[in-house]
């Protein structure tokens, strides 16, 4: 029978060795400009590089040996590569040290972001954006990104890494979290309930949850640290920190339609639907709450965790399930949280490949992190070994082996072979382009329920999806691009983090009644925006730094 899979995002991190650049030796203007590459010693790239490890070593996997094959095919050259793999965390925690000394391989796993461009300056990191002449396949990958140049590359139009790519071929703008509600499925269905599609029906299964079991709330938090509120935020068409509304950058917790949020939730806790202890418990009280039938449902979710509280239950009967967010008809269909990009496109992630600035061959090194981003390497680093770990159905579609899907551990399966969708290994030089279908392939399904298709097992990324459709992606899932300074950028993040602190405090007040929503309003507003020198300024100086489309 064939087993389900669940994707295991493992953590492992980078190296501290140091490693040395080849001499500088550039090849002429003339021939780089022409796209030509300049001539190899016995036809071979002697190049190191230092990646890192996710738990298993990728050199000896059939992925990584056909990976060479392949590469060497398109470069028409031999590879002789030095590897250096070092566990991720391990990695991460020593790359910036390695960058400030200089002593960097010739290529390398980049994970900060905008740090690198200081070193660019300096010369130390190549600038990619001077050999796009050598890079079709990211062209194309920058080309369909929201944004485009102004995405992928500086304001001055340099570029010192090649950023982390995803491909989503069937366009599932599936979400990543807080989509849906979770609810105790096996009381609903006891019952003859349903989940709710609206808000005056989520009240009314309150009321009747609270009526059927007086010991139990019907709501509570899943974890002090995220805002209760925040599940209901995409309901209200607003969000729990800075965002960009569709017309503009905002600050959420001021909005209008932040107001009217509160005064839902401070109906439902003055009925007694809401756990007194909501903005108090941590994660592992809140894990013992919905495991043990204290709490019937959860609002704010991150995907995943109701399949956990399931494994982890106490009471054999307790059987959680998602459902779509319940709409406000003021406000329309609900927006989700974390949309995916359709198609191709490069990610904000911060993470990548860099190459050394004194690396001997740069338009050779271009071209081989290029040819990472074609469809037959992503293909082969998603996929694995046609034959061995998936086969090609009828209809064009793919799907796993059972030699995979059978295997008592198919993501370790995967990851022996060097498939870097099970993110357990990951081949190549890291990162390479992640392929959406192969990482649906592997998720385990849950309850879900939804109106047309009742209580049934899904997928959270299909039905995410399926059930909120285009209207539900939310306008910060596609927000212009920022082109902030270092100033720019630390005078944005200090009000998100300056403004949501006094926001989060003060609507668990407004929620319990502490402070009146008519009266205190106008000051709270005040105090969020007192909590930053510039509040009205560092939102002008965003939307003037927008680049739209």
């Amino acid at each position: 029978m064939k087993k389900k899979m669940v994707t295991a995002l493992l953590a492992a991190a980078l190296a501290a060795a140091s490693l040395s650049g080849c001499g500088q030796k550039v090849g002429s203007t003339e021939t780089t400009a022409k796209g030509e590459t300049t001539e190899l010693p016995d036809n071979t790239l002697s190049i190191t590089a230092s990646i890192p490890t996710f738990g298993t070593d990728p050199g000896n996997t059939e992925v990584q040996k056909e990976w060479q094959k392949r590469m060497e095919e398109y470069l028409g050259c031999k590879l002789d590569i030095k590897w250096t793999y070092t566990p991720w965390l391990d990695y991460r925690e020593n790359e910036k040290v390695i960058l400030a000394s200089g002593e960097m391989p010739d290529v390398f796993t980049y994970s900060w972001g905008d740090t690198i461009n200081e070193y660019g300056q300096d010369g130390q990191v190549l600038d990619i954006a001077k050999y796009k002449q050598f890079m079709p396949y990211y062209s194309k990958f920058v080309e369909e990104t929201r944004g485009g140049e102004n995405f992928a590359y500086n304001a001055d139009g340099t570029s010192y890494y090649f950023k982390d790519g995803f491909v989503n071929n069937n366009d599932i703008i599936g979400a990543q979290s807080f989509t849906a509600f979770a609810y105790r499925f096996d009381l609903l269905e006891k019952n003859n309930l349903t989940p709710a599609t609206n808000l005056d029906e989520f009240s009314d299964l309150c009321k009747k949850l609270k009526e059927l079991y007086p010991d139990s709330y019907p709501i509570s938090n899943s974890d002090k640290n995220y805002a209760f509120y925040r599940g209901f935020a995409g309901i209200y068409h607003t969000s729990d920190t800075l965002y960009w509304n569709g017309t503009k950058w905002a600050f959420g917790p001021i909005d209008d339609n932040f107001k009217d949020m509160l005064s839902y939730l401070k109906t439902l806790y003055d009925a007694g639907y809401i756990d007194p202890e909501f903005a108090t418990d941590d994660a592992d009280a809140c894990n013992k709450k919905a495991t043990t039938g204290k709490v019937l449902i959860y609002p704010t979710v991150w995907s995943g965790m109701a399949a956990h509280w399931n494994r982890n239950k106490e009471d054999q009967d307790i059987n959680f399930g998602l459902a779509y967010l319940p709409e406000n008809e003021k406000y329309g269909t609900p927006w989700k949280w974390g949309s995916k990009e359709e198609g191709l496109s490069l990610a904000s992630t911060g993470f990548g490949v860099g190459i050394s600035g004194n690396t001997e061959y740069p338009e050779w090194i271009v071209k081989m992190i290029d040819y990472q981003y074609s469809p037959e390497m992503i293909e082969l680093q998603n996929w694995g070994i046609e034959g061995k770990t998936y086969v090609v159905n009828e209809d064009g579609s793919k799907t796993f082996t059972e030699e995979i899907t059978g295997a008592d551990n198919p993501v370790q399966e995967l990851a022996n072979y060097g498939v870097t969708s099970s993110a357990a290994c990951r081949t190549g030089v890291v990162f390479t382009p992640q392929e959406f279908e192969p990482q649906i392939e592997q998720l385990e399904e849950e309850p879900w329920w939804s109106k047309e298709d009742g209580f049934h097992m899904d997928k959270y990324w299909l039905a995410s999806s399926k059930y909120g459709g285009k209207e539900s992606v939310a306008p910060y899932d596609r927000a212009p691009i920022l082109n902030l300074d270092p100033d720019q950028a630390t005078e944005k993040a200090t009000l998100m983090n300056a403004c949501e602190t006094v926001a989060k405090e003060k609507a668990v007040d407004f929620i319990t009644g502490k402070m009146d929503l008519e009266k205190d309003w106008d000051s709270y507003v005040d105090s969020v925006k007192y909590a930053v020198d510039d509040f009205e300024g560092t939102l002008q100086m965003l939307n003037e730094n927008s680049v739209k489309e």
